[in-house]
């Protein structure tokens, strides 16, 4: 889920509707994307997840080699949170208990921060427990904000590579390691708003570049 709300997100930054003067969503996109970023996660299943297409947005579906749907995660226009648009008022905000991912307690060296590698990669931190919708959000921005910091050509090479991306639950002994690197050439650090569940301030998720894993 974490990794489709980080494509999902980078779609609608990059859909022409948002990245044009005259795009229907340009306004919206970056009157939200200037100012301090809210991401809210519903969750959405049969006719309620259905409904929440008719908003306007962009979805993405991860699969398995099988072709099925791991995951769908649709990210909308940015508006008002108390204009919410009927299709997502309703959507259920406490997100599904999911199994716990296992700690990496390491990384290869090669999936360490490289400014020229072509992987991003994606670590949140294992010092605060967060509910699924909160880590989603997390690690969407800390993807976004990376994406962000690369110029156009690299981020055509990297849609072009088929978007690759890892995102990894460490332990709190790579977790320091990777705290160790922020401020890195293409490093990024997200610290929350605290809003919800997490205190302001909160180191959330890293990310960088790295060679991919294939």
């Amino acid at each position: 889920m974490c990794r489709a709300a980080i494509l999902a997100t980078i779609a609608l930054l990059d859909d022409p509707r948002s990245t044009e003067p005259d795009g229907e969503w340009a306004e919206a996109v970056g009157a939200w994307n200037g100012s301090r970023i809210r991401k809210l996660v519903r969750r959405g299943r049969a006719s309620a997840w259905e409904r929440a297409q008719d908003v306007p947005g962009v979805t993405v579906a991860l699969h398995d080699d099988e072709g099925g749907v791991i995951a769908e995660v649709r990210a909308f226009v940015p508006g008002r949170m108390d204009e919410a648009p009927a299709g997502l008022a309703k959507l259920q905000i406490q997100s599904t208990p999911l199994e716990e991912p296992e700690q990496l307690d390491a990384l290869a060296d090669g999936c360490l921060p490289r400014a020229d590698g072509e992987a991003m990669w994606v670590a949140v931190t294992p010092e605060h427990e967060m509910s699924w919708g909160k880590r989603a959000a997390q690690c969407a921005h800390a993807g976004q904000r990376l994406w962000e910091a690369q110029p156009a050509p690299a981020r055509e090479r990297w849609a072009e590579a088929g978007h690759p991306l890892h995102v990894v639950h460490v332990g709190s002994k790579l977790w320091e390691h990777l705290v160790g690197q922020v401020g890195a050439p293409g490093v990024v650090d997200i610290h929350d708003g605290g809003y919800t569940e997490i205190p302001a301030g909160t180191l959330t998720a890293i990310a960088w570049w790295a060679p991919s894993l294939g």
